[in-house]
């Protein structure tokens, strides 16, 4: 620290507070942040903070610096013990159709992509109807879509709770939908499936969401006018809503975690959990489940690209027990949302 210029010392002085909030983040999957919206901030910035680090250690080197080792140990930690965010490699395989199905995922945002005026939403439905035709998967879970939408899509077996459907070519044989304690606009399902003499349950989630877009494009575009706003409220008043968002998620999360440790059948989550893959309920979820991304995707995976910067928060999770193949994030743009599909192979 003593051989460091003033510039280096100061640059060093940084390292060392995104290494704090790299660890911060790092920990966030294990640290229930009811109450406590930092710990969910944290987690949304991950990415960031690893890109940061890489920065650093480029930095340094180049400068020949020791304290690289301070970014070499980050970097370490997360590629062995965090949740991966980027994939450089899919795995594809042709899978036996008797012991296998395909399931599709995805978050419609009610038709409103192109706008919100009658003529937009029908023209937006009709390409949404004719994705999912094509795209032909066996189980497909949809969230935020329109309840017409069942009249036009080739299926024989349905679960329709208000926005919140599931299709599936395999005989439904129950359904259920979560009346959650906190009222909200999103729903959640499960439906209980017989595919190939085997009994699946699939669940189609669509937690608490955190409804920010308004606000985050309102501030950018103020900044952009030079417009004086009042930043504390504003930022206040976003807090809030992440505490508030947060609080109904987690309550959300734990009555669905009781439904799962109380199936008898193996298990498939679909759905958009308004979540990142480094958080606490993500965490929760995916316990005794495999990442259809982490176990066959490549690149980042991310599905929801409105904001400043992409985020994966829509999944398919597969029980353990089976194995999930050829995932995809489908690059049509009818929705705020990616649709996400894969192959699972029933071992």
């Amino acid at each position: 620290m003593k051989k460091l210029s003033l510039i280096n010392k100061l640059i060093f002085i940084c390292n060392i507070l995104f290494l704090l909030f790299w660890l911060g983040a790092f920990l966030a999957p294990f640290i229930n942040p009811e109450g406590l919206s930092i710990v969910s901030l944290l987690a949304i910035t991950y990415p960031f903070l690893i890109i940061a680090h890489i920065i650093f250690l480029v930095y340094w080197i180049i400068k020949l610096k020791s304290v690289a080792f301070l970014s070499i140990i980050v970097l370490s930690i997360s590629y062995f013990f965090a949740t991966p965010i980027f994939k450089s490699k899919n795995k594809f395989k042709a899978l036996a159709k008797d012991r296998s199905f395909s399931v599709l995922s995805f978050n419609s945002q009610m038709s409103y992509f192109l706008g919100g005026s009658k003529k937009q939403v029908q023209e937006n439905q009709s390409k949404i109807i004719h994705f999912l035709n094509q795209e032909n998967v066996d189980i497909l879970c949809l969230q935020e879509v329109r309840k017409e939408t069942e009249k036009s899509l080739n299926y024989n077996y349905k679960s329709i709770f208000e926005f919140n459907h599931i299709y599936s070519k395999y005989k439904i044989i129950n359904a259920y939908e979560f009346v959650f304690k906190e009222i909200s606009s999103n729903k959640s399902c499960y439906a209980d499936i017989l595919v190939h003499n085997d009994t699946l349950r699939v669940y189609n989630l669509h937690l608490e969401s955190l409804h920010l877009e308004r606000e985050s494009k309102q501030m950018i575009s103020d900044w952009e006018k030079e417009e004086e706003i009042p930043f504390q409220d504003k930022t206040h008043e976003i807090s809030n809503k992440i505490n508030l968002a947060t609080k109904k998620r987690i309550e959300q999360t734990m009555d669905i975690i009781s439904s799962i440790q109380n199936c008898p059948y193996p298990t498939i989550i679909c759905g958009d959990l308004n979540e990142v893959a480094q958080s606490y309920i993500y965490q929760k979820l995916s316990q005794q489940h495999k990442d259809a991304f982490i176990e066959s995707g490549k690149g980042f995976g991310a599905t929801f690209k409105q904001l400043f910067f992409p985020f994966r928060i829509d999944y398919i999770l597969v029980d353990e027990i089976w194995s999930a193949f050829n995932f995809e994030v489908l690059s049509e743009k009818i929705s705020d949302h990616q649709a996400i599909r894969c192959d699972v192979e029933m071992n």
